[in-house]
């Protein structure tokens, strides 16, 4: 056995996501069989999306019932010295924090990792501030793209050596159903045939993940294509905002909630096109997943889809936050089957890079070499 090398997986709260997915992927494949992993979730919020609890006799969650609740640190201090845990791997901003108060006051030797996966305040100036003052307390930063490793070195001064970037993966196991039913979707992704077009989005529903721009652009888009359909997989804070913008603007006909969808599978099966919408996104387990699925990828070239897509290549990027260009953009790969099949199979060769074992390799070097 590796000595001495015992790790836990912080994670800021369950439910779903991408950091949520790349915990419930790790609980399922260990990343060595000589590293100890148990993973720990500051809030349970799984009844939310009718999620039931994990089982694993290594998956822990906080009873804490208040956001702010300061039961998860002296649950996990108390975790830390009984398990004797070497090496905190820290997913979200208050894991972060609490992470460094324990290293800094109770356990100067622990190591410890901050995974940076680039939320919605994680490019704010508080957040900036704070690592400039406290960065040399981490023993390593993790992060999912160039451009977050750049916002760590010019923004907050993190020294690139204390930097590794490793990329998000897929796990066909939320796929499997999609595998099995899936078939002549991709077919329907072009001009003619009776079947209406279905456009899919697959994710969180805040203004981050931008729908209000796919949803804006269903009106001009209904100008070009008569026949297609929207399914949005997916739930969070502006749900109900969402639905009556469908509202307001008469698109009940063609737009449906599905709501948490688990495995992501049985969405993606329905799929004929993908759209990507965000205002802003780091590693989008997403679009790994619909290049799998062989989807081609409509997304919005902010960063860093602008870094994870070549355009022309393996998706089509539109301009962030601009309806009229992504209506244009679907209208172009819905019209042009060529363009289609081009993007499809150049999605598909980049997911065969994105693997499960891929990841667990880099983080087996990462926890063996702090």
């Amino acid at each position: 056995m590796v000595e001495g090398k015992r790790v836990l997986y912080l994670v800021d709260k369950s439910g779903f996501g991408g950091v949520q997915t790349i915990a419930y992927t790790l609980i399922r494949h260990l990343v060595d069989e000589q590293i100890e992993m148990d993973f720990f979730f500051l809030r349970n919020i799984n009844d939310r999306f009718g999620m039931e609890d994990r089982c694993e006799p290594n998956v822990f969650y906080s009873r804490a019932k208040w956001r702010y609740s300061l039961r998860p640190f002296f649950e996990i201090l108390r975790f830390v010295r009984e398990k004797k845990v070497t090496i905190l791997h820290l997913n979200g901003n208050k894991s972060i924090i609490l992470g460094l108060v324990i290293k800094k006051f109770f356990h100067p030797t622990i190591k410890i990792i901050a995974h940076e996966h680039g939320g919605v305040f994680d490019y704010s100036r508080w957040y900036a501030a704070f690592l400039k003052i406290f960065s040399g307390y981490f023993d390593l930063f993790i992060t999912i793209s160039n451009y977050r490793k750049q916002f760590l070195v010019k923004r907050c001064l993190v020294i690139p050596s204390a930097i590794r970037v490793i990329d998000n993966f897929v796990d066909p196991a939320r796929l499997a159903f999609a595998s099995t039913c899936r078939s002549g979707h991709s077919a329907r992704c072009c001009l003619g045939g009776d079947n209406p077009l279905v456009i899919g989005y697959v994710g969180g529903l805040s203004k981050i993940k931008g729908c209000d721009v796919l949803i804006r652009a269903l009106p001009l888009l209904r100008e070009r294509i008569s026949n297609f359909r929207v399914l949005i997989a997916g739930d969070g804070p502006a749900r109900m905002e969402l639905e009556k913008l469908v509202a307001t603007l008469g698109l009940e006909d063609i737009v449906s909630f599905l709501g948490f969808v688990d495995p992501p599978g049985k969405a993606y099966a329905q799929f004929d096109m993908m759209v990507i919408p965000s205002r802003s996104e780091e590693g989008p387990i997403c679009l790994y997943e619909a290049w799998m699925m062989g989807l081609p990828v409509v997304a919005s070239d902010a960063p860093v889809l602008n870094e994870r897509i070549r355009d022309g290549e393996t998706g089509i990027l539109f301009q962030s936050e601009n309806p009229s260009d992504l209506a244009e953009k679907i209208c172009s790969v819905y019209c042009n089957p060529d363009v289609a099949a081009h993007i499809r199979e150049g999605g598909g060769r980049e997911a065969e890079r994105h693997t499960v074992e891929r990841y667990r390799s880099d983080l087996r070097e990462v926890y063996l070499s702090v």
